[in-house]
């Protein structure tokens, strides 16, 4: 019984001393830690950059380097939180040196300007990217047009009066020259319709192809809209007309009439008469080409109330009688 309290005892007095052990071990090496991080030492990090004081006029034409590798003194504790976590630093283009087209600059040259906005006893002191490249530009505005990206299925016999109608139609961007000329037009976000029978307006955005880049726009949205209307067929028979016939000459034409078979909304329906159209054969077509067995219709004019239009016959024969 007394051995057993006795070898009860013991393992007690052995875990305790284990536990102090351990205490010991862990306070020591957290003693040990904080000893060695705070003595100085030199490490590289990697910085993000931020480009300063571009020279008066100019913009960036292009992302120049966007990392800087710098060798930095530090105590160990300053030092660990830049190896952690990237931190960012300014470059100066104040001094950008200018070579032909191009313009560089040297990031050693600029340690002071750095060491400006360490924190701390860090220290930079090297730069291991030894030149930086810069494309600068004039700033630049120009107009571009705003294209409809769009795929609209309408009811059966419904369609647009006109041509759907996008205010603003164009949008001023200022920005970079190279970037600038580059943009040939700006789209909107799709617009998907389908079995339309009435009239379209919606406020559309604008896809800007310029995220992250220093560009200023009039406007990132427009408005759109579109009279739809229910469409009929109707047609007239109107006599044929010959321009450009030269004096002396006599020309037949067979037929003498033609039929204009065309497509309009039924708001517009009576508004559309035999005068609402122009269609007239050129002799010039047989001058270019004295083969010419037939003359084609030109559309010189029509209603803008009429959505569609076919001549029947689509070929005029002639005989000429000088």
């Amino acid at each position: 019984m007394m051995t057993a309290v006795k070898k009860s005892n013991l393992s007690i007095t052995n875990k305790r001393k284990v536990k102090v052990f351990l205490f010991i071990l862990v306070l020591s090496s957290i003693i040990w830690l904080l000893i060695e991080l705070s003595k100085s030492y030199t490490s590289s990090a990697i910085f993000t950059v931020e480009y300063k004081n571009i020279p008066s006029g100019k913009l960036l034409q292009s992302k120049p380097v966007s990392e800087l590798n710098i060798t930095l003194k530090a105590p160990g504790f300053s030092l660990l939180k830049y190896k952690l976590k990237k931190h960012s630093i300014s470059l100066n283009l104040r001094n950008v040196v200018k070579r032909g087209s191009s313009y560089y600059l040297l990031p050693n040259q600029q340690i002071s300007y750095f060491n400006a906005q360490l924190a701390g006893e860090t220290e930079a002191m090297s730069v291991l990217n030894d030149t930086i490249f810069v494309e600068l530009g004039n700033n630049k505005s120009k107009k571009v047009p705003v294209y409809l990206s769009s795929n609209i299925k309408f009811k059966l016999g419904y369609n647009l009066i006109r041509d759907i109608k996008i205010i603003p139609d164009s949008i001023l961007i200022t920005g970079s020259e190279k970037f600038v000329d580059s943009i040939k037009e700006i789209s909107t976000e799709a617009l998907q319709l389908s079995d339309v029978y009435e009239d379209i307006n919606k406020e559309l955005k604008l896809v800007l192809p310029f995220k992250n880049i220093n560009v200023i726009v009039s406007t990132n949205k427009v408005k759109i809209s579109g009279v739809v209307d229910k469409f009929t067929e109707g047609s007239f028979i109107i006599p044929v007309v010959l321009i450009n016939e030269p004096e002396g000459v006599k020309i037949n034409t067979f037929p003498k009439e033609i039929k204009v078979v065309y497509q309009a909304g039924l708001s517009n329906f009576s508004k559309i008469t035999k005068n609402s159209f122009l269609v007239v054969y050129d002799y010039e077509q047989y001058k270019n080409d004295t083969l010419l067995k037939y003359l084609t219709p030109i559309i010189k004019q029509k209603s803008e109330f009429i959505s569609s239009i076919k001549i029947n016959p689509s070929q005029l024969e002639f005989l000429i009688q000088k």
